[in-house]
């Protein structure tokens, strides 16, 4: 990678990094059941959540119970690596007695949760950056992505949908430069994709949908080319992705006396518990009208919420024309279609409280292969939506992503700008001085809308940096040039 490329990811990384620990909010139940988890099994050396369920700071709702003892109910696998984040955390509070309870809650949400997005963020500027070799596209693509959709808010708070999205577009980034390049790589790359799918799943089980998909755009790479026909390149993805798996069957076997018995079929709550055996796993067959809502309508839809995504539709065509990478097009096309048809069909679609329908946060990446081949014509357009995307996402992520669910049941009787996650709720927390946590107002002690003003300060600082860098790159190659 050329030294200004290797700049440019860096800048890149930087300021998502940045953003991500701006931000700060509370996961409440969905976070507090995989924080007990964690806490339970570093402080205690035990499974069960029996001392944390009920306590401040760590109270919740989603609960399993079996046995006689509470469990949490999500999938484990950011609860695992939140422990290993938060042994190193918990000899420093035996020590120092600090840091405290809700320090630790922030900073694991930003190892688990926002650095791992950060990182997925700069591999998908890299992507692009190959794709489309402009920066400027590249860099409006990926901030388009991470920062103006629901990748944004949910990079701040203690849900595993992100982490499942970095995790599975970390593996499609491997799969596609095995595609690109003239030799297979090595052993522990190979296993470190079967890894990151594997552990994807036990983030997010519906993921598994996405790493089916992934898994046949693998063995399209590797059987079309002779020389990555070898042993090594079937058994090491199926090593490191069996790990998590195995891990899984393991804590079930411990904690609910079978492998293949999970905390949802073992809930506390009887509404939840009745809801989960409904179909499978609790989603039953498409439906329209959630496809309406969840796309289109002003409510939650990813279209209003984010509309740059709009241009993903006119990105698609482009990218079919383009031989050389249909497959990833199809690829693209499978997830996200398939993904948003099938949790369609989930009995709570819009997630309970949330800014929107979050389920669908793991496919989200995957719009940037689309917006990479947008044509340059619609720059201004792009740009346009671009901004008002991320603007849209910025005031969640300021106010909070925890929108009541109240008006669910009103949605086909509401007028059509009846209401707005964004501007009905989260626009108004901030009008009224609701801010979240951010480190403006944790460290510099701001308040209300001057809280901010660092992360403007440092946005547009990192910004002209990064427009800077490419400056100077072309003045750098037009006076090569014209030696």
């Amino acid at each position: 990678m050329p030294k200004t490329y290797r700049k440019d990811a860096l800048i890149v990384f930087l300021l998502l990094a940045f953003i991500f620990a701006f931000f700060y909010q509370d996961g409440y139940w969905n976070g507090n059941s995989r924080f007990g988890l964690i806490f339970a099994s570093v402080q205690e050396k035990r499974l069960s959540i029996d001392d944390y369920f009920d306590k401040p700071g760590t109270a919740t709702g989603d609960l399993s119970t079996y046995g006689g003892h509470y469990y949490s109910d999500k999938a484990i696998g950011t609860a695992i690596i939140g422990a290993a984040d938060y042994l190193p955390i918990y000899w420093l509070q035996q020590v120092f007695q600090h840091p405290s309870e809700d320090t630790t809650k922030v900073i694991l949400t930003f190892l688990v949760i926002g650095l791992p997005s950060a990182i997925a963020g700069t591999l998908m500027f890299l992507l692009c950056l190959y794709l489309s070799r402009s920066r400027f596209r590249a860099f409006l693509v990926t901030m388009s992505v991470m920062l103006g959709t629901m990748a944004l808010p949910y990079s701040v708070t203690f849900f595993s949908h992100q982490l499942t999205a970095s995790l599975l577009f970390s593996a499609f980034f491997m799969i596609f430069f095995i595609k690109e390049s003239t030799k297979i790589r090595k052993n522990w790359y190979l296993f470190l994709i079967g890894l990151l799918l594997g552990w994807a799943i036990i983030c997010e089980y519906p993921s598994a949908m996405i790493v089916l998909a992934l898994v046949i755009y693998y063995l399209f790479v590797v059987l079309r080319n002779r020389s990555y026909r070898q042993w090594r390149a079937f058994l090491w993805p199926v090593i490191g992705g069996l790990i998590p798996i195995v891990i899984q069957l393991v804590y079930n076997k411990l904690c609910f006396g079978s492998m293949f018995s999970i905390g949802y079929s073992n809930l506390e709550s009887q509404y939840f518990s009745t809801s989960m055996k409904q179909g499978i796993a609790g989603i039953l067959w498409p439906n329209l009208q959630v496809l309406y809502f969840t796309t289109i309508h002003p409510t939650m839809g990813l279209f209003w919420q984010s509309p740059v995504l709009i241009l993903a539709i006119v990105g698609a065509v482009f990218m079919f024309m383009q031989r050389r990478y249909r497959a990833e097009a199809i690829l693209a096309t499978c997830i996200i279609c398939v993904y948003v048809v099938v949790l369609s069909g989930y009995y709570m679609w819009w997630g309970g409280y949330a800014l929107g329908p979050r389920h669908l946060i793991p496919m989200l990446p995957f719009f940037c292969l689309f917006l990479v081949f947008v044509p340059k014509k619609l720059n201004w357009p792009f740009v346009g939506l671009g901004i008002i995307s991320i603007g849209q996402m910025l005031i969640a992520a300021a106010s909070t992503v925890q929108v009541p669910d109240t008006m669910i049941a009103k949605l086909s009787s509401m007028p059509f700008f009846g209401y707005s996650n964004i501007y009905s709720f989260c626009w108004q927390q901030l009008v009224n001085n609701g801010f979240g946590d951010n480190l403006g107002h944790r460290f510099l002690h701001l308040h209300s809308w001057e809280t901010l003003i660092p992360l403007a300060v440092v946005m547009v600082g990192l910004i002209l940096v990064f427009f800077w860098n490419e400056i100077w790159h072309r003045k750098t190659t037009l006076a090569v040039s014209e030696k």
